[in-house]
């Protein structure tokens, strides 16, 4: 059960001794709650056009100069580099996704974001012509920037707690590969 109790420490910080915010204090409020929302929207549509394998309008979502980690996936610098990756390796192995996040945590600061998501993706891959089932789980730790009134991504950092083929499961082969 929610509680009262559960509020981040910061809950209240703007209001004045007699519990009343300036219309200033209120449109920051209200515009960073407007960010959060709008850097939810930014990871939300990554996964949807991942899932609908809609490979331009992935990089539509990243600065020119992001960078993106998939840890033993590799890392790739710049919208091309990051092309590279969904054209050449995802479009090939991942004939089907539902990547799906959950417990965003997101803080803003001016026209920068951070967000840690976590990634639950029933998967199917195929290698040598052979489909199987997976399953993904881990972390996103991203970074998002503003740039012309549009939140991007400036880094997507991903860390796997496991990718394990659906028969086997995680306790048995935490990661396939490895």
């Amino acid at each position: 059960m929610w509680t009262g109790d559960m509020l981040p420490s910061d809950h209240g910080k703007n209001l004045h001794k007699e519990g009343v915010m300036t219309l200033k204090e209120l449109e920051a409020r209200i515009t960073v709650l407007e960010d959060i929302e709008e850097v939810k929207k930014v990871m939300c549509s990554y996964c949807h056009f991942v899932n609908t394998s809609q490979w331009d309008s992935v990089l539509a979502l990243f600065a020119d100069n992001a960078k993106a980690d998939w840890g033993p996936l590799g890392t790739y610098e710049g919208k091309d580099g990051i092309a590279t990756y969904f054209t050449n390796m995802v479009a090939a192995i991942m004939p089907w996704t539902a990547h799906e996040v959950l417990n965003p945590i997101i803080t803003v600061e001016g026209n920068k974001a951070k967000g840690t998501f976590y990634l639950w993706a029933p998967t199917t891959v195929k290698m040598a012509d052979v489909e199987t089932a997976i399953w993904i789980q881990g972390r996103y730790d991203n970074e998002f920037i503003k740039e012309g009134g549009r939140w991007k991504f400036s880094l997507l950092k991903y860390a796997f707690d496991f990718m394990t083929p659906y028969e086997d499961g995680w306790v048995k082969t935490k990661m396939m590969g490895g």
